[in-house]
């Protein structure tokens, strides 16, 4: 079958197309990635860049970049922005919502609350910062705040091949913006929460696209940082989840000269490179 045709072919929705692995050794306090988005895909199709699906001391999460979030007081798509979910509560008085952001407690995934915040991300670099703030006590229940930011940075400068890689990181541009905080609870007594080491970076698509060729075409670059060290390790992989279909138009793969993992998925985009780990 032409390549042409395979990308008429339907798709059914959610489709996860890419995963990244992050292969960090130990738990975190922050964990941050550097983004550099290199294609803008717009509004038209939902199509989300889940930087981290993972635990916080057990209680799964995952946050990250939408073309298109769902607001459910307003019935509609409000455009982009940031979301971030956990599956541990299904009570809103676990979140904290910036001026203006709204919350979600939804179940078509399940029972689970989130935050989410308008954001007009665009072509450009960011840095979005998933942090443990204070403490808290629900009940007797020792828990943590654990807020969402992201803010412009300075584009990640390209390292000729052989010159090795400097540790600094691009300087921020622009203000720092508050999306939203979540609250969960501690595994064990006196010890505060921390990020999980076993993060995956996911790309999907979950709405507005009825084939392959639909998907609008987006071009992103990552690197993920746990409590200021850049991780050491990582694969990558070409998922099927959730209805066994194998996304045509992705591709990605790790590049030395930009330091980055570069994610390509949509219109206009073969998939050329295989699974693969760095370094």
């Amino acid at each position: 079958m032409a390549f042409s045709e395979i990308l008429d072919e339907p798709i059914a929705l959610p489709c996860h197309g890419i995963y990244v692995h992050w292969g960090f050794s130990s738990r975190h306090h922050c964990l941050e990635w550097e983004i550099a988005v290199r294609t803008d895909p717009g509004t038209s199709v939902g199509e989300y860049l889940a930087l981290f699906n993972g635990d916080i001391d057990g209680a799964q999460c995952y946050l990250g970049l939408q073309t298109n979030v769902s607001h459910p007081d307003r019935g509609r798509r409000i455009g982009k922005g940031l979301i971030f979910s956990t599956w541990w509560t299904f009570d809103g008085a676990d979140t904290r919502i910036a001026t203006d952001g709204f919350r979600e407690l939804g179940t078509h995934e399940g029972r689970f609350v989130g935050v989410r915040r308008p954001y007009a991300w665009a072509v450009g670099s960011y840095r979005v910062r998933l942090a443990r703030s204070e403490p808290d006590l629900v009940a007797g229940r020792e828990t943590d705040w654990f807020d969402l930011w992201i803010m412009p940075v300075e584009p990640a400068p390209v390292i000729p091949p052989g010159h090795g890689r400097s540790s600094a990181r691009p300087g921020v541009t622009g203000p720092m913006e508050w999306v939203g905080g979540l609250r969960f609870p501690r595994r064990s007594r006196g010890e505060p929460a921390t990020i999980g080491s076993g993060g995956v970076t996911f790309f999907e698509v979950y709405s507005g696209a009825a084939t392959w060729a639909d998907v609008a075409p987006w071009h992103v670059g990552v690197m993920a940082y746990g409590d200021g060290e850049r991780c050491p390790a990582g694969r990558t992989e070409y998922p099927r989840y959730p209805h066994d279909q194998l996304m045509p138009n992705a591709n990605v793969r790790y590049d030395p000269l930009t330091g980055l993992v570069e994610l390509a998925a949509g219109s206009g985009v073969v998939q050329r490179e295989g699974p693969s780990r760095w370094p």
